[in-house]
């Protein structure tokens, strides 16, 4: 097959296993817009932006296990390290979510403020409850 412009001429010369290749960049392409859009459907980002807030919040809880009366020094430095990185890593979500996945990114980022905020209520409830039980009247 050849093809005449002004003053060049390209010829095309196509194998079987050329379009075979050519087929599976395709079908790859297909499979990552296929990929983009599901993560990108409301209801996918809002149960991966929940999972995220319930894993940070998890983290959070975990951290403040390290602050203890013999140090607390140390155990509020571990915690602070962690409430930095919980912010970069929800920083990074969102960013991430925002330049690759705009659609889902208003979802994402409520399921995740929400769940957040829902999960740390529960721990500041649960450290109120055990901390209730511990004092005299």
């Amino acid at each position: 097959m050849s093809h005449t412009f002004a003053h060049c001429r390209i010829t095309f010369r196509c194998r079987s296993s050329d379009l075979a290749c050519y087929e599976g960049i395709v079908r790859r392409d297909s499979k990552i817009s296929g990929v983009s859009s599901l993560l990108g459907h409301p209801v996918v980002a809002m149960a991966l932006g929940a999972l995220l807030g319930a894993a940070l919040t998890f983290v959070s809880e975990r951290a403040a296990t390290f602050v203890t009366p013999q140090d607390p020094l140390r155990g509020f430095a571990i915690v602070v390290g962690m409430t930095v990185a919980r912010l970069a890593v929800a920083g990074v979500a969102l960013a991430s979510y925002s330049f690759f996945l705009p659609a889902g990114l208003v979802p994402f980022g409520f399921a995740l403020g929400v769940s957040f905020i829902a999960g740390l209520v529960v721990e500041a409830v649960r450290v109120s409850l055990r901390n209730a039980l511990h004092t005299s009247a």
